[in-house]
């Protein structure tokens, strides 16, 4: 029996950004790629958390003081080595780290007066498939910095954003993240009926803030689009993998990263750039062998193009595979040059 599919914020913006990107991820379980924007990003945010703790409220004093992470040697080695674990450490990676969790401190970091921070990020699990009314769906992730105002009866949801662009006005107007955090806030604040997200662009120092807010009826009609995708993802055929490909979508006239952007323009990997840099491309664009954990069933438990990464226990075994490409851009049986 396949496994079931629940929905999160990733997951959906997946399955709305290409229906073969969907496939791979989710389906086919294919090796993901990392790139230094999101190590970077990762790192920022494991920072933030860390201090967000009353602990180490002498640390966040210091370090608005200093305007570097080097003055506090166990935050600046928790970024460095987060980088170095992931193979993106470079003076570069850190000293953009540096200067963006150095900024986020600045944003009314602890929340201001009337402020209780209970944890640096809050896990949520929505079961609504059991509900006798209403849409169903199972719906899960984590809250960023949930800042409560017990006595305004609100509550503000504060995520870091190290983007190279700020979100446009259609982003704004049904934003997935933002739909499940406010969502999720409900059910676990149920007293705080005034709910926000707070989205802080980190690379935008002047104007870094941009806050969300949904009724209830747009929120109500969001469930009912969950209970969409719930229903989809949990059925999806590869006839579904094919039916929306990114390149065949428009492109974006909102500004938004959607549509052909998606895929990149690489003609092949290593193509690059006139400036000698490499185009960057959709992890899943082009053909690549892998290597698959598989149970006794022979179910893809994980992957990796590291065989050294996979270890098999009891009744489970590591067998080489070949992923053949986007079928929308690699037409069977076309090589690409190395």
């Amino acid at each position: 029996m396949p496994e079931e599919s629940i929905l999160s914020a990733s997951r959906i913006n997946c399955y709305e950004t290409c229906s073969w990107k969907f496939w791979c991820t989710y389906t086919l379980k294919l090796p993901r790629v990392k790139n230094d924007g999101n190590v970077r990003g990762n790192a920022c945010h494991l920072a933030l958390e860390c201090l967000v703790s009353p602990r180490r409220s002498k640390y966040v004093t210091k370090l608005k003081k200093t305007k570097t992470i080097t003055s506090i040697p166990s935050i600046s080695k928790l970024v460095k080595d987060y980088l170095s674990k992931n193979g993106f450490y470079s003076e570069e990676n850190f000293e953009l780290c540096d200067k963006w969790i150095c900024f986020a401190l600045t944003l009314n970091f602890k929340g201001g007066k009337g402020a209780k921070i209970d944890k640096p990020e809050e896990k949520f699990f929505l079961d609504t498939t059991k509900n006798e009314n209403g849409p169903k769906y199972k719906l899960t992730g984590f809250i960023d910095k949930p800042i409560q105002y017990p006595s305004q009866g609100k509550v503000k949801i504060v995520d870091y954003k190290t983007n190279k662009d700020k979100y446009t006005e259609g982003e704004i107007e049904s934003n997935t993240q933002a739909m499940c955090y406010i969502l999720a806030a409900k059910q676990v604040w149920p007293d705080l009926k005034d709910v926000s997200v707070e989205f802080q662009f980190l690379k935008f120092d002047e104007d870094p803030l941009i806050t969300v807010k949904y009724d209830q009826d747009q929120l109500e009609g969001y469930e009912y689009y969950l209970e969409f995708v719930y229903n989809k993802a949990n059925a999806f055929t590869r006839k579904d993998a094919e039916a929306k490909f990114a390149i065949k979508k428009p492109f974006p006239k909102d500004g938004s990263f959607s549509g052909p952007l998606s895929c990149g323009f690489a003609d092949y990997p290593g193509h690059l750039k006139k400036n000698g840099l490499p185009r960057w491309f959709c992890e899943h664009k082009f053909p690549f062998e892998y290597y698959a954990l598989l149970n006794k069933k022979g179910d893809v438990i994980s992957t990796s193009k590291n065989k050294n990464d996979l270890i098999p226990e009891k009744n489970q075994k590591v067998i080489k595979k070949q992923y053949e490409g986007c079928p929308a851009h690699c037409k069977k049986g076309k090589e690409f040059p190395i």
